[in-house]
């Protein structure tokens, strides 16, 4: 049975707090008590993008092992206080994420944002956050702006490896192995996939390999107009830079109209999670296989990986505190334990009686070795270098698992 750890909750709610009303004004140390630490972050438990609900609950999951165990100090928690993780859902939609963040940082006085999802999500608060100096920490999203534009917003830091260095090496990848490519590209019609498609073009050394690109809008029901204008252009490559309902219907409609190009899958809707998915509703593996995407994190579900460290920890973390009926391979649930775990590290390179500034000195100076990322990934940061993880690899699946195509490459 797994224990029940009271301080981290995850709150469902959308519209639980209004627009209107004067901005507080920040204590001291907001958020932080003698026993206790209250951060929160909005996320899409539902909407379209509501299979990333695995994020939060992994970080859930960390910070109710972090509240459980003794430190090296002898205490639970961090410097003895609990950490108070309140996630509320905003359902993928930016109006919603203003509105919830107004509420965490007004009414439920948090001292950090961590971990919040979505490009133009987290954008729409940035500006707020700044203004009140609440630290709005390792988002998730790889949008380039939240670490290339650290100097303009110094309360605000990405985490993972940007959005513009993975479209970069996929086409890196293919001016190295593919020149004659025909590529064809669906793209999400927002920040979040234009970051990709901009910086894939960009790499591309030939300029005319991209054949046809067509976005669609998050709020589309499908996406199969697309594909089948894409599959009609006679591409022999598929780039997708869509988030994970849209990649699983782009890659079931390619199968099922015939069209079987070779395939690139930007990372966060190339999981195994996702790409099952996919494989279960086309009916074949072949709908996904030989999937190119990248990888920066260690895998849950490749059964090599099962004796290292960081799995077995990661493993042994969800058995007891995750959430019931939890599938434990899928990676999103790991994505959200390594995000969580580099907030603890920061919190206490923070100090004994942390402030909003001094968390902030301890994310501009992290050096960390997180186990649960690929070996030669750590996470470094400095005030002239914001971009705390720069290494990734390209990784290709084949029924059911990930193989490396290359080794280690320089990101940032």
């Amino acid at each position: 049975m797994k224990k029940l750890v009271l301080p981290v909750v995850i709150v469902v709610a959308v519209m639980a707090f209004g627009l209107s009303g004067a901005l507080a004004t920040p204590q001291s140390t907001p958020g932080v008590t003698a026993t206790t630490v209250d951060i929160g972050g909005t996320f899409p438990f539902s909407g379209p993008a509501s299979l990333y609900a695995s994020i939060p609950k992994g970080m859930s999951a960390y910070f109710s092992y972090i509240n459980a165990r003794k430190g090296t100090d002898g205490k639970r928690g961090v410097y003895g206080r609990q950490i108070h993780f309140t996630a509320l859902d905003d359902g993928y939609v930016p109006a919603n994420a203003v509105q919830l963040t107004r509420q965490l940082v007004e009414q439920n006085h948090v001292f950090a944002l961590v971990g919040g999802l979505g490009t133009d999500n987290q954008t729409a608060v940035r500006d707020y956050l700044n203004q009140m100096k609440v630290p709005q920490l390792f988002v998730s999203t790889g949008a380039t702006t939240f670490d290339a534009d650290h100097g303009k917003y110094p309360w605000t830091i990405g985490w993972q490896p940007t959005y513009h260095a993975e479209g970069a090496a996929y086409a890196n990848y293919l001016n190295n192995h593919d020149k004659g490519a025909k590529v064809a590209v669906l793209y999400q019609n927002d920040g979040y996939g234009h970051d990709y498609l901009d910086s894939f073009q960009a790499a591309l050394k030939n300029k005319n390999q991209v054949v046809d690109a067509e976005a669609y809008e998050v709020t589309a029901p499908s996406v199969q107009s697309q594909v089948v204008k894409l599959a009609g252009t006679g591409a022999d490559t598929f780039v997708i830079f869509a988030t994970p309902t849209a990649t699983i219907q782009a890659l079931v409609i390619a199968y099922k109209i015939g069209w079987h190009p070779k395939l690139y899958v930007n990372s966060v809707s190339a999981t195994d999670t996702f790409l099952t998915l996919a494989t279960n509703a086309a009916g074949s593996a072949a709908a996904v296989n030989g999937a190119i995407t990248d990888q920066y994190l260690k895998d849950p579900g490749d059964p090599t990986q099962r004796k290292d460290p960081g799995i077995k920890l990661y493993f042994r973390i969800m058995n007891k505190y995750g959430p019931a009926g939890a599938r434990l391979t899928d990676i999103l649930y790991l994505y959200g334990m390594a995000k969580a775990r580099t907030f603890v590290t920061a919190l206490y390179a923070a100090g004994k009686n942390p402030t909003r500034a001094s968390l902030m000195n301890a994310v501009n100076h992290l050096n960390e070795q997180n186990p649960f990322l690929l070996k030669g990934v750590s996470i470094h940061t400095s005030p002239e270098d914001p971009y705390p993880i720069c290494n990734d690899e390209l990784v290709q699946w084949n029924n059911g698992a990930f193989s490396a195509k290359t080794g280690l490459i320089k990101g940032c």
